[in-house]
């Protein structure tokens, strides 16, 4: 997911003036979840007046036909009273949409950007409603409900998470059995993946083979729940033992003979799929991008782990879906959201390969039963990775990642030391810290 500036202090100022406006009160706090009375024994009456609901979504993350699928006809088929308005955040940012004075009732964020939406005075204590509808969060992923109040840096929740990311490991079984190389197995360490690397980087006539492509570094960093920022002092977290840890393991994968390729050369995953010369590649979803590819003997694995993190991958990324504060029309909100989050709903996403967010193995045991080229496929192995605790993203964190790739460049183009690199990168992301405030 791509992150996306806010836009400039005078627009912004401008949106707050704007939800002021909306609110038609000085910008409330939050409720405390401990001040909502109990919950009466049975749901909420909500009105089934015809009513229309501003959502807003990026179009890129969603494609018209997913939004049919797991959105619109399952609201429409529960609540024919509500019709939804989208607006793509495609083509334009929230902070802009909030400018022109509309204020969405639905609002998807990603939990590595969640400060996008709370950055605007949007966010607002969702439990109330939780409880109001007799809503079983307990059958959401505990990391996924975790993370959302984490990295929005409150103790209630402001939003629920509808799916999630995964990774895995990507192998190719042409370049195994062509060299007489055991595949890789579920549950394997960074170390014993770079011991099969070295095992399968061979040149063969004109191919140079590669064995292992790492993953990014801050996608392996974020395994170790470190990011760029630390959100308690504002102070750059570049300088320390993870980041070290991290950029010295993918520094010795691509110090094996033969597997030299950074990632500046084209795309690491068309080494994979398209000149099928690299064994193995752990990273995030690429399912879509196997869709259509013929001849390519493929499987998946576990994605690798540090061996003092069993099980643990990258950081929680998921989608999260907020009710304004804003909004007119909460427990219809709240309606379209608990719909998204049926079973039913999380079901279909699971066979067509978007995880789900909810926990129940009959949902996970769908996964992908929609997708032809995907049957055969060591499919469970997504689903025993347990995400790392996340981050709190900083509005600094694009930068933070702008540096923290120019530090490993300089470590394998120039050959700078990797203490060296960091901390000048660290020195870089304070002083852009320092400049912002």
């Amino acid at each position: 997911m791509r992150k996306k500036s806010l836009a400039s202090l005078g627009l912004g100022i401008m949106a707050l003036s704007v939800i002021s406006a909306c609110s038609g009160t000085k910008e409330p706090e939050a409720s405390k979840a401990k001040d909502v009375p109990a919950a009466a024994d049975t749901p909420v009456k909500v009105s089934a007046d015809p009513v229309t609901l501003k959502f807003a979504i990026n179009f890129s993350w969603l494609n018209e036909e997913e939004r049919k699928m797991y959105i619109v006809d399952p609201v429409k088929k529960k609540y024919p009273n509500i019709t939804l308005e989208f607006i793509n955040l495609t083509e334009t940012s929230l902070d802009k949409v909030i400018a022109t004075g509309v204020v969405p009732d639905i609002v998807q964020s990603a939990s590595p950007i969640i400060n996008v939406f709370t950055d605007l005075g949007l966010a607002d204590n969702i439990e109330p409603l939780i409880k109001a509808h007799k809503f079983d969060t307990s059958k959401i992923s505990k990391p996924g409900l975790d993370a959302v109040k984490i990295t929005s840096g409150n103790d209630y929740l402001i939003g629920l998470p509808w799916t999630i990311s995964f990774n895995a490991t990507y192998y190719n079984k042409d370049i195994f059995d062509k060299f007489g190389v055991a595949y890789p197995k579920d549950g394997m360490t960074w170390d014993e993946m770079k011991d099969l690397a070295v095992k399968l980087t061979r040149k063969d006539g004109l191919t140079q083979y590669r064995g292992l492509e790492p993953d990014v570094p801050s996608r392996m960093a974020s395994v170790l729940s470190v990011g760029y920022v630390d959100p308690k002092t504002n102070k750059a977290t570049l300088d320390n033992d993870a980041w070290k840890r991290v950029f010295n393991y993918i520094k010795s994968v691509y110090e094996i003979p033969g597997n030299e390729n950074y990632r500046w050369v084209p795309s690491a995953f068309d080494s994979f799929i398209k000149e099928r010369s690299l064994a193995m590649y752990p990273g995030l979803n690429h399912f879509p991008n196997f869709k259509g590819v013929e001849g390519i003997n493929w499987d998946i694995v576990q994605y690798p782990q540090f061996k003092d993190k069993p099980n643990i991958g990258m950081q929680v990324d998921e989608w999260i879906l907020h009710i304004t504060k804003q909004s007119k029309f909460k427990d219809q909100a709240f309606q379209v959201i608990s719909t998204i989050l049926t079973d039913e709903v999380q079901a279909e996403m699971s066979r067509n390969a978007r995880s789900p967010i909810i926990s129940s193995k009959s949902v996970q045991d769908e996964f992908g039963k929609n997708v032809p080229y995907l049957q055969g496929k060591n499919l469970k192995s997504i689903f025993l990775t347990q995400p790392a605790a996340p981050v709190p993203p900083s509005k600094d964190g694009a930068y933070g990642s702008t540096v923290s790739q120019e530090a490993f460049k300089k470590v394998m183009k120039d050959g700078v030391d990797v203490n060296s690199a960091l901390r000048e990168a660290d020195e870089k992301l304070n002083k852009k810290i320092a400049e912002s405030k």
